[in-house]
């Protein structure tokens, strides 16, 4: 079992093992550069997102927002979240509410040269979303 580091911690990237390691520059605001989703029901490739934007801000005091928009047939979709979240190695954890109740998301991420990549584990098991994000 995976012991989660409070994130008043700081992260870097590791490239040799692809470990998180101490460095402020996790913390920061992160852009939306696209957004994919893998239902392997459907099709062993992800299938991307159209009109992706909004920000994701990772504070050091574990604490996130997220303001994601999607936009398609002729409508705007949005995504807000408001959480914290901890990390341990390669693997992350949301923790926010949603429509009152306490929900989690878990998955990875790879943070290089401010390109930030999220993996989510979806349901059913082997599906997952996939954020590629750009440091402000």
């Amino acid at each position: 079992m995976k012991r989660c580091i409070p994130v008043l911690a700081v992260l870097t990237y590791q490239a040799a093992f692809g470990q998180a390691r101490v460095s402020p520059s996790f913390f920061t605001t992160y852009t939306y550069q696209s957004y994919a989703i893998l239902d392997k029901a459907s099709s062993p490739t992800p299938l991307a997102a159209k009109g992706v934007s909004g920000t994701l801000q990772l504070r050091p005091d574990g604490t996130y927002q997220k303001r994601l928009t999607l936009a398609g047939n002729g409508t705007t979709m949005r995504f807000d979240q408001d959480g914290r979240f901890t990390f341990a190695a390669d693997s992350i954890r949301f923790s926010y509410r949603k429509n009152g109740q306490p929900r989690t998301d878990r998955g990875t991420f790879r943070l290089r040269n401010g390109l930030l990549t999220i993996t989510i584990t979806g349901f059913p098991a082997g599906n997952q979303s996939i954020y590629t994000l750009r440091a402000q």
